[in-house]
């Protein structure tokens, strides 16, 4: 237990159980009533992820105090292979602690961590219905951060997405035709590392970033082969789609995620196209694709989300032909310290 005292905020050690588990509730209780959207991790999934080596991020997770009671919660991520400016951070109190001063003293605390850290670049992370007003905008504003992006969150039922799917394969077929679309669980196959690098490094600076000070990252075999590890480690399942251009080079990659301790819910990763290959629905064959390897494996999977950029029409069009619905505006807010 915390000792008594004014408001203040702890780290916690993710590989204390019990611990990590309070953490959990309270991040859970924290985010989810104002949320159109039930996103929060699976409690199987969080302990078995969170304490886990990640190679791409360290992440830090944090229970705020008043006193002795728990009011609230905080994560920081550092990426630690790029964008060394960059963090990201997440909170949120309980429902029953707020307009307190407990939120601004989980921002003060976060982000003198950051600058700890010598990171100059916070990023977070605020929700609201379509059309509605996300309820950390004024607080966020008063403190700085600036909306730098905003994306829709949407998901897909796969009830309706199997009704869908003959049309879409017959819409799609003539386009891409002189393309193979392969597709893998986790591990890239060999022959297509390089070209799966290729791909990954320039995915920053290909999709609508608004201001986000984010950066292109760059890719190797080899730092693919250390998230696969760490994919396989922790149960979770990373299937990729991926177009074969009749030069052999690979011309777009889509990815799915699905943990073994959460079977009916996924989450998309990256859909990417080489601007090379646009306009032969490959965005929309590769998504198809990937959907289908997951249903392979897990055939009990019900729900899918996935976000893209307001600005991103393209993508917008591709996600609503498939059948996902709109249901959350996501802002990214920024700030450099």
């Amino acid at each position: 237990m915390s000792p008594a005292g004014p408001a203040h905020v702890e780290q916690v050690d993710p590989r204390l159980e019990p611990v990590l588990r309070r953490w959990w509730e309270v991040g859970r209780d924290s985010w989810l009533p104002d949320r159109a959207v039930d996103d929060w991790p699976a409690w199987e999934v969080s302990r078995r992820a969170l304490p886990a080596h990640n190679p791409e991020r360290e992440a830090s997770l944090y229970l705020a105090y008043d006193g002795d009671e728990v009011v609230g919660f905080g994560m920081v991520i550092l990426p630690v292979l790029d964008n060394p400016h960059l963090a990201f951070a997440d909170l949120g109190v309980l429902p029953g602690h707020r307009r307190r001063g407990h939120g601004t003293t989980l921002v003060r605390d976060l982000e003198q961590r950051v600058r700890d850290r010598g990171r100059t670049t916070v990023v977070i992370e605020g929700y609201a219905p379509p059309g509605g007003t996300a309820p950390c905008e004024p607080f966020a504003a008063a403190r700085g951060y600036e909306v730098a992006n905003e994306e829709t969150i949407k998901h897909l039922d796969v009830a309706t997405y199997r009704a869908l799917r003959e049309d879409l394969v017959r819409e799609v077929a003539p386009y891409a035709r002189g393309y193979r679309i392969i597709g893998w669980d986790t591990v890239c196959p060999d022959e297509h590392a390089l070209e799966c690098s290729r791909l990954l490094s320039g995915f920053n600076s290909q999709v609508p970033l608004g201001d986000l000070a984010l950066e292109d990252s760059e890719w190797s075999p080899a730092r693919m082969q250390e998230w696969e590890r760490r994919n396989l480690a922790i149960g979770r399942h990373a299937f990729t789609s991926a177009a074969v251009a009749p030069d052999g080079t690979l011309a777009g990659l889509s990815g799915l995620r699905v943990d073994d301790d959460a079977p009916t819910t996924g989450s998309v990763g990256i859909t990417l196209v080489d601007p090379r290959h646009r306009g032969h629905r490959l965005g929309l064959a590769l998504k198809a694709a990937v959907t289908d390897l997951a249903l392979e494996h897990f055939p009990d999977l019900a729900v899918v989300e996935t976000t893209n950029a307001v600005s991103n029409r393209h993508m917008s069009a591709v996600n609503e032909r498939l059948g996902y619905r709109s249901l959350e505006r996501l802002l990214e807010l920024q700030r450099v310290l």
